[in-house]
């Protein structure tokens, strides 16, 4: 974890430093090695959230992204009581998780009838050639120019978009500066035929992306300029 209340204040980890978990109100000693990046744990080394993952520092960078209140905010159902921290949420209500690791599709539909309001962005770089398939397999010319979209022929035994085909909410895959130049895009998926292995996908500028989550706008879709269209109007009716 990223913050633990010390002496009721929200800090990050410091070498030597004890806190208390917001979730769950126990100990947290700092974790300040040479090779992860710096963390909360639990003294008594058990997690209180089962939907947590251990952070990486592409977490953290994505979390970097939105205001320190925003991230890691306790939510809690108020009929059942039960209790999750969410990655980041937003002063309008949305929550933003980011998906490193495998995830099974149950505790995905659970995530999202928990969370409701929320959007998944997942690491695409994770497997070792997600990248390569979504490049290998992605059209050169768009399906549609207005809203953007591409088709996407799925090759290899990656199932990166299989695992998020039955998703409910908004993905959005990651695959960094892999095989883009230019401003960074995340990658919406629109839909997966996992037995065709054929789907629909649209980039989405990536600081668009942040700007609307941050500002509470609709994220909407991506659209290529017309001809008499300039770059800055093209933004305005995203």
């Amino acid at each position: 974890m990223k913050f633990a209340l010390v002496e009721n204040v929200r800090s990050t980890a410091e070498p030597k430093k004890r806190g208390i978990c917001a979730n769950c109100g126990e100990e947290m000693m700092a974790k300040c090695g040479r090779t992860k990046v710096w963390h909360w744990a639990h003294k008594s080394r058990e997690m209180c959230d089962s939907w947590w993952e251990n952070e990486t520092k592409w977490h953290r960078a994505w979390k970097s992204e939105f205001p320190e209140d925003w991230q890691e905010i306790v939510h809690v159902d108020q009929q059942t009581g039960e209790r999750h921290l969410a990655d980041v949420k937003t002063a309008h209500g949305l929550v933003v998780e980011f998906q490193h690791s495998p995830i099974r599709n149950e505790e995905r539909s659970s995530r999202e009838k928990f969370y409701g309001n929320m959007i998944w962005i997942v690491d695409g770089l994770r497997g070792e050639l997600d990248a390569s398939y979504f490049q290998m397999g992605l059209h050169r010319d768009p399906l549609q120019h207005n809203p953007l979209a591409y088709q996407l022929d799925w090759y290899g035994r990656s199932r990166i978009l299989h695992d998020w085909n039955a998703s409910e909410k908004q993905v959005f895959l990651d695959f960094g500066n892999a095989f883009t130049s230019g401003p960074s895009v995340v990658w919406r998926k629109i839909f997966f035929d996992p037995e065709k292995r054929r789907g629909v996908v649209a980039p989405y500028n990536k600081r668009s992306l942040i700007q609307a989550i941050t500002e509470g706008e609709d994220i909407g879709v991506s659209y290529l300029p017309d001809k008499a269209e300039t770059a800055e109007q093209t933004e305005e009716r995203r």
